[in-house]
């Protein structure tokens, strides 16, 4: 069992992809603890491996402490396999401190919340929110057994990876090209993760705040210097 997460927009969905390798299954925001999103987990999970027997979702909402055991049973159906799920905000530090507690290992990433907001919001989003996810997370970056930044990722994705590697005591393979059916349709959310259909590594959204020509509230230019940008 592993986590994967840290802020909205800093590169969790392409850190996911990357780690579906070898006897590594990385789910995307599979929130197995709300119902109406079931369909990203045990569905999923199904089409994988057909060969294995997954219960049906309680027909409720779940605590998260009621869904890691879930997770767990799913991981357990799919020994020698091993099960991790990436998500992000409230959300991803919440099963942090279940992770936490059983030892298992949490892994961050993060991104310059300047190029996260280049692009316009989505509804549900603004800069004031995504200043407050962004230092959420970042304050409990320490409780990670390790985090890496988005940029160092794209420029150095061997020594990234293999950091990432070595919590997850494997040495993984580094994707700097995948396949077309590696990206599956529940990656692309919106059109910020239409870069993962080039099918390799792009350095094509790093650094775009620098050339976009926006202007940023003064909480987003303290957040980018709290976190070392």
């Amino acid at each position: 069992m592993f986590l994967v997460g840290g802020p909205a927009f800093s590169g969790t969905t392409l850190l996911a992809l990357m780690l579906n390798q070898g006897d590594l299954v990385c789910l995307d925001e599979p929130d197995f603890h709300k119902l109406k999103e079931c369909h990203r987990s045990i569905p999923i999970l199904r089409a994988m491996f057909s060969d294995c027997h997954f219960p049906d979702h309680p027909l409720r909402d779940l605590g998260y402490a009621e869904a890691v055991e879930l997770i767990k049973e799913r991981e357990d159906a799919i020994t020698p396999r091993e099960l991790g799920i990436k998500t992000c905000d409230e959300v991803f530090l919440a099963y942090a401190e279940l992770y936490r507690q059983r030892g298992w290992p949490i892994i961050g990433i993060f991104r310059d919340i300047r190029d996260s907001l280049v692009r316009p919001a989505e509804e549900w989003i603004t800069e004031q929110r995504l200043n407050y996810a962004y230092r959420m997370v970042w304050e409990r970056r320490n409780e990670m057994d390790v985090w890496i930044r988005y940029e160092n990722l794209i420029e150095d994705p061997a020594r990234e990876i293999s950091r990432v590697g070595s919590v997850l005591g494997r040495q993984l393979e580094v994707k700097r090209n995948w396949a077309a059916s590696e990206v599956h349709p529940c990656m692309l959310k919106t059109e910020r993760h239409q870069l993962l259909k080039v099918q390799r590594l792009s350095s094509a959204r790093v650094g775009i705040w620098k050339m976009a020509g926006k202007r940023y509230s003064r909480d987003t230019r303290r957040t980018a210097r709290m976190m070392g940008y």
